[in-house]
């Protein structure tokens, strides 16, 4: 029997980025880091000078032995490479690049979280020819998974622009509320520039709703930051942000009327910015605070989210990579993955989305994966197409169709855009 969703959400993407990532160099389907030598790689895989590409997971390898330079050294000893990690949070580097991006000291090769991100902004820039085929490709990328509003954790305002004229000429089919990234307290006002530049350039399809910071890492590259440490290793992770400066971000968003989204998935970087999120409104400031992926949850964080305007978005799908490998990484912590249902009885607001291109964006996979995961987490007991469906109502009238098959039809204000 066919089944409807209205204003169907994916509710944490990096919209640009997944159209980017599909029509890069995929190193999803590598075995090993020798595969690397087999890779096919064509002259539009390159950014300038550089080689890159996204998708490698060593956890999936045999042996599950963390990659360095030294095969990339033999293959690419005069260009210089980077290859992303599928978590986007690490970067696979060989001797050209640690020489073009004058790295000091020793590398082995991985660049982790804030030296990754760094190595990212020293690459050339794309031109606005290949971002707009980056938002096409995305746009047609979500239509085909089901989905006609995205929340875009990685807004910026030249973004905004040619997002703005695709939606005008009829191209992109896209409903997308935005988040500016910002790196740091002190790059927080570049981040409102840029917001109140997107304000001031308004699209019936766009909206932008503040700054998003990453405050910890990921599970697979065990940066995210945890209350024990991780298996077989003397660390739990990364903090990012001290939390005094997690507390001046927060107050800095509620008091120019921004909404703040914090990337935080282990269970001890939750419970910091709950606790920081409480202090800065006992000090008299109000907002909405997002928090994004939210893997681990213990339940002692759950009622000092409660008196929060809170919503929480999780990724189902992230079980269905990471449930095979995550209890040799974090033990016991497992007994705290993925509590939806925890927040949903708790009244806490909890939204479904993919992390795309991080997961493939398909609506599906939430299904496939709330029901692979029942034996070991409480599914939630509302109907789950109520997590993949935009809050604001009116904002667009559209409909996605589907069935235990696929996805039947999806329709925008009226059109059907996919069938």
């Amino acid at each position: 029997m066919p089944e409807m969703i209205n204003n169907c959400f994916d509710s944490h993407t990096h919209f640009l980025a997944t159209g980017q990532v599909a029509l890069e160099l995929s190193l999803r389907d590598l075995k090993s880091a020798d595969d690397v030598q087999n890779l096919k790689i064509e002259k539009y895989h390159y950014r300038g000078d550089w080689l890159v590409g996204f998708g490698w997971n060593h956890n999936l390898w045999s042996p599950t032995e963390l990659p360095n330079k030294a095969i990339l050294d033999r293959l690419f000893p005069n260009t210089p490479v980077l290859f992303s990690r599928v978590d986007g949070h690490s970067s696979w580097i060989n001797s050209k690049a640690i020489e073009v991006l004058n790295i000091q000291g020793e590398c082995s090769g991985l660049l982790l979280e804030q030296d990754h991100i760094n190595a990212l902004f020293k690459l050339p820039d794309y031109s606005d020819q290949q971002l707009t085929q980056f938002l096409l490709k995305s746009g047609e990328i979500f239509n085909k998974g089901g989905f006609t509003h995205v929340r875009d954790m990685s807004m910026n305002y030249r973004q905004w622009r040619l997002q703005k004229q695709l939606c005008e000429q009829g191209q992109l089919k896209i409903y997308c509320e935005g988040f500016v990234t910002v790196e740091s307290v002190e790059d927080c006002d570049r981040g409102l520039a840029e917001y109140q530049k997107c304000i001031d350039d308004p699209c019936a399809q766009l909206k932008v709703k503040g700054l998003k910071i990453f405050i910890d890492g990921s599970l697979g590259s065990k940066t995210a930051y945890l209350s024990q440490n991780y298996q077989g290793e003397n660390q739990r992770g990364l903090l990012l942000w001290k939390a005094s400066d997690i507390k001046l971000a927060i107050a800095y968003c509620w008091r120019n009327k921004m909404e703040i989204a914090i990337h935080c998935i282990g269970d001890e970087a939750v419970h910091t910015v709950a606790q920081c999120a409480r202090e800065v409104s006992a000090a008299g400031l109000l907002g909405k605070i997002h928090i994004e992926h939210a893997q681990l949850l213990r339940q002692e964080t759950v009622p000092l989210l409660k008196p929060l305007h809170v919503y929480v978005h999780m990724q189902p799908s992230h079980w269905l990579s990471d449930h095979s490998w995550l209890p040799g990484a974090i033990g016991d912590l497992t007994k705290y993955l993925f509590q939806w249902e925890l927040l949903r009885k708790n009244r806490i607001h909890v939204d479904f989305g993919s992390d795309s291109p991080i997961e493939p964006t398909n609506l599906l996979l939430t299904r496939k994966a709330l029901n692979e995961s029942a034996k070991f987490i409480p599914t939630p007991s509302e109907d789950w197409k109520r997590f993949h469906t935009h809050p604001t109502i009116g904002w667009g009238q559209c409909q996605t169709e589907f069935d235990e098959q696929g996805i039947i039809k999806v329709n925008f204000d009226g059109e059907t855009i996919h069938r």
